[in-house]
C-alpha cells in the first residue's frame, strides 16, 4: 500500500472541484458489481458524459506525468477515473473490488486507487478503511493525495458525519502482478533515487541499478 503525495497541484484540484459543481451525478451503486452494490451509498459523476470524460483526462495527465506512480504501480492500463461524493450518511460498506472490470476486453484490477479532494478537516468520517495482515489501516489524506492498494482487500469508506467528501477513484491492471514484487521494486527504485541524489553515478550505483531492471524484466509481464 502506497501514499503519494501532491499527484494534483492546488489549482488541479480547485479544477476538479469546479467540475464536480457543475458535472451531472448519479447514484454510486450504478457501477457497483454484486453484493457491493448492496454496500455502497454514495454518489458519482456520471463519466459517461463530456465533464466526466474531462474528469478522467484531467487526473491521467497527472498520474502519466508522475515518476512515483510509475515507479509504485507500474501501470499497463488505467481505468477510466470517476468522482465520488459522500454527503452525511452516506458510506461503503466492506467489499472487495471486482478482479475484471470492462466489457469485450476487460482490465484486472491489480491495484485500487483513491485520489482526496477535499480536506480532512471539511468533514468528518470518511476515512478509507484498507484491512491487511499487519492490521487494519485508516486513510484521510490531504486534496490532491492519493493511496494505492491491492484490489483484492477488503476495505471500506467509513460513514461520513459532517460536511462532503470529495474522491476519485480508479483501477490498475499493472505490469508486476504479484504485490509483494511491485513492493519491492518500488523499495529499490525508491532508495536507488536517493543513493544517486547523494553519491552519483558510482559503480555500485550502477551495477544496483543493472539488478533492479533485472528483477523488472523477469517480474514484467506486458
Amino acid at each position: 500500500m502506497f501514499h503519494l503525495p501532491q499527484i494534483l497541484t492546488a489549482a488541479e484540484v480547485q479544477e476538479l472541484r469546479e467540475i464536480g459543481k457543475r458535472a451531472p451525478w448519479i447514484d454510486g451503486r450504478a457501477t457497483a458489481g454484486g453484493s457491493a452494490a448492496q454496500q455502497k451509498r454514495n454518489q458519482q459523476v456520471d463519466e459517461t458524459t463530456d465533464m466526466g470524460r474531462a474528469l478522467g483526462a484531467n487526473v491521467m495527465r497527472a498520474l502519466q506525468r508522475n515518476v512515483v506512480f510509475a515507479a509504485a504501480a507500474f501501470p499497463s492500463r488505467v481505468s477510466q477515473p470517476m468522482m465520488n461524493r459522500y454527503a452525511p450518511g452516506m458510506e461503503y460498506g466492506p467489499h472487495v473490488d471486482n478482479s475484471l472490470m470492462g466489457g469485450n476486453e476487460p482490465l484486472r484490477t491489480d491495484m485500487s486507487g483513491t485520489l482526496f479532494l477535499s480536506d480532512p478537516s471539511d468533514y468528518d468520517g470518511g476515512e478509507l478503511i484498507v484491512e491487511s495482515p499487519g492490521g487494519r489501516q485508516s486513510v484521510k489524506l490531504p486534496p490532491g493525495d492519493l493511496f494505492l492498494y491491492p484490489s483484492t482487500r477488503v476495505h471500506y469508506v467509513a460513514p461520513v458525519t459532517r460536511g462532503e467528501r470529495l474522491g476519485v477513484v480508479f483501477w490498475i491492471q499493472s505490469l508486476v502482478r504479484d504485490p509483494e514484487q511491485r513492493s519491492l521494486l518500488f523499495e529499490v527504485s525508491q532508495a536507488l533515487s536517493v543513493l544517486q541524489q547523494q553519491r552519483g553515478q558510482t559503480p555500485e550505483i550502477i551495477g544496483l541499478t543493472a539488478c533492479y531492471h533485472r528483477l523488472v524484466q523477469m517480474w514484467a509481464q506486458p
